[in-house]
């Protein structure tokens, strides 16, 4: 992977993003202990960090297309800009008077910026490295997230210790701001840009994208079922059954960030395996995640869970790999971050419906059932998907010899046709 960060403007790219990527795990931890030390409720809470997952929903499509509308550069700097102001406002409105409302609206600016920075990130990256790195640049971005996933939440803690939640997001303002430095000593390659037209067309455009490659298309759908149905499910009901295992509640931490570990292994050895059918690959080393709810029903003892999310977390980090690098390779370049911001909306849209309906399913019909509902959606649908023409290699059958390149238009390619460190992301986060 040394090879990739040979490259000016990747080891930049990457720099950024590893720095800022802890200040992701910062700033929910910091936000958390200020509205509950100052009297909050959890509905208080719940409305201020479901602000920045309803940005994330609300402007993954319109960030797609502009990220495929402007040099990519330029978007990923105005949405640094965008959230470290965000995040020194609430630096500087936080008081124990600070109403919700004021949180929630500056947490949305944070998932806003957010928004547009992701899918622009991933469509720059096949721009600043040669095709046949492309697995080793998103093995190493995929290691930053789950490496933030391991450090951040701890960091977290101890800053919010020792500085209170202020400074802490003070140290988050500080990582956006490395973040946007970076940036500006990228040289992002000219392209070319298609003629403006109607925000929906555009949009239109990369669902056919999409459409146009029933693989994509099954993936996303894959994706939505599994983060409505298994990660809320393992995310909600993980804490209690620590606490019923007689360990201290706050242990669930550690298991989610023992389990990041796995992640990282994985995307280390995907950096340096390169299976012939991908696509296989991946949806195999998705049903592991069935041990986390299996382990939760077996009421498994502390050790044994953290082995759970630690398997399920080590085959997360390759699909993670393959999944990004086969969209970068089999999409057009002026398509591909309006195809990566529907990856990340329906990786969003369901999620905070399942989290909401834990409580209520568990109480109507038990936990086990629920538990149930969810290895089956942890086995179930990846195997489904591997019929799907271009699954196994994540590759369109009838586009591989151009690389996916189609005539752009609502009805591009005619056929009828989602992942993961979001979900490991969004569970810490939660």
């Amino acid at each position: 992977m040394r090879e990739a960060l040979r490259h000016r403007d990747f080891r930049y790219l990457f720099t950024g993003q590893a720095v800022s990527a802890i200040g992701d795990q910062i700033f929910p931890i910091a936000v958390t202990v200020h509205v509950l030390d100052n009297g909050g409720s959890v509905g208080d809470l719940g409305l201020v960090l479901a602000a920045r997952t309803a940005a994330l929903v609300l402007f993954a499509l319109l960030g797609g297309v502009w990220a495929d509308r402007l040099p990519r550069v330029r978007v990923l700097i105005g949405a640094d800009a965008v959230r470290l102001v965000a995040v020194v406002g609430l630096v500087l409105v936080m008081t124990g008077t600070t109403s919700t409302a004021a949180l929630a609206t500056l947490t949305f600016l944070v998932g806003a910026g957010e928004a547009f920075f992701r899918p622009a990130f991933g469509a720059l990256i096949p721009s600043v490295l040669p095709d046949e790195q492309l697995p080793m640049g998103n093995a190493l971005s995929g290691m930053t997230f789950h490496t933030a996933a391991i450090v951040g939440p701890g960091l977290a803690g101890i800053l919010v210790a020792l500085v209170g939640p202020k400074g802490a997001l003070l140290v988050d303002a500080v990582t956006f701001g490395f973040s946007l430095a970076m940036l500006l000593l990228v040289r992002e390659p000219a392209r070319a840009f298609q003629p403006r037209r109607r925000v929906h067309t555009e949009i239109v455009e990369g669902i056919a994208a999409v459409r146009a490659r029933r693989w994509i298309g099954a993936v996303l759908l894959m994706a939505m079922v599994q983060l409505m149905l298994l990660v809320p499910a393992t995310t909600v009901l993980l804490p209690k059954a620590v606490k019923d295992s007689g360990s201290p509640t706050s242990t669930y931490g550690y298991v989610l960030a023992l389990g990041a570990v796995g992640g990282l292994i994985g995307a280390v050895t995907a950096g340096h395996w390169r299976p012939r059918r991908p696509g296989l690959v991946s949806m195999l080393l998705l049903l592991p995640f069935a041990a986390e709810p299996l382990a939760l029903l077996a009421g498994a003892p502390l050790w044994v869970l953290t082995a759970a999310w630690f398997a399920a977390s080590l085959g997360l980090g390759p699909f993670l790999v393959y999944w990004e690098t086969a969209l970068q390779r089999d999409v057009p370049p002026e398509l591909l971050a309006r195809v990566i911001s529907l990856d990340w909306m329906c990786s969003f849209a369901l999620m905070p419906l399942g989290l909401a309906l834990v409580g209520p399913a568990v109480d109507a019909f038990g936990r086990d059932a629920v538990l149930w509902v969810a290895v089956l959606a942890a086995v179930v649908p990846p195997l489904v998907c591997l019929p799907v023409p271009g699954m196994l290699r994540f590759k369109t059958p009838a586009l591989s010899r151009n690389r996916g390149r189609t005539p752009l238009g609502p009805l591009a390619g005619g056929s009828k046709g989602s992942i993961g460190a979001r979900r490991r992301t969004t569970s810490c986060e939660e």
